[in-house]
């Protein structure tokens, strides 16, 4: 079979036609995955400097890590989808809105408001949030009586809102929102004299 070879300036315009024609699809495709990938080091970066806080689970130690974009203020007027901890053994309905820290920076400064960080289970800022709106649910051990338990709040400085029915000996503790409610949570579950002390959490309902 017989070749024909091109002219070198006709082979010279034969392979820019070429490259004309494949360069701006590679060029775009690198650009596209330029990026994503530039996006996703930045959100790597960013989850990489979210700050984390524990907290105690019955007898496990969680963590949760602080959204740096993002605070709850909790009885706004409006009712988003949501629930606590409370909500599940019968207190009042809670409302909540979330504050961007950079654009509400003034509203973030007023008094009287009460505002949460928003967390998240995972070193993650866009898994399900969570926040506490406050308070402290405490189970008391079941063999102390009255008299044991109102002493020890006394001791501990902490006053008991209610009783609550979904185990013996438990009770709603009063705190403010915030990280006051899961650093009283850990302290007073450390003292070893409780079968568990959480937050009242509130989660963001997840649809399936």
């Amino acid at each position: 079979m017989k070749t024909t070879l091109l002219p070198k300036s006709s082979k010279w315009l034969f392979l820019s036609l070429i490259m004309g024609l494949t360069t701006p699809h590679l060029s775009f495709a690198m650009s596209a995955s330029t990026k994503a990938t530039s996006n996703e080091a930045a959100k790597t970066k960013t989850e990489a400097k979210l700050q984390h806080y524990f907290w105690y689970d019955g007898n496990q130690k969680r963590t949760v890590w602080a959204n740096p974009d993002l605070v709850a203020e909790f009885n706004s007027s409006a009712q988003s989808n949501t629930e606590s901890s409370a909500q599940k053994i019968k207190t009042s309905p809670t409302f909540i809105r979330f504050l961007t820290i950079e654009t509400d920076n003034t509203t973030l400064k007023s008094t009287g408001k009460q505002l949460s960080p928003v967390l998240h289970s995972n070193a993650s800022i866009s898994g399900a949030k969570k926040a506490l709106p406050g308070n402290v649910i405490v189970q008391m051990k079941p063999s102390w009586t009255a008299e044991q338990i109102n002493t020890w709040f006394e001791k501990q400085n902490i006053t008991a809102i209610r009783p609550l029915t979904f185990a013996p000996n438990a009770f709603l503790i009063q705190s403010n929102a915030g990280l006051e409610s899961l650093n009283l949570a850990n302290r007073l579950y450390e003292t070893g004299d409780v079968v568990l002390a959480s937050p009242n959490w509130w989660q963001e309902r997840t649809t399936r």
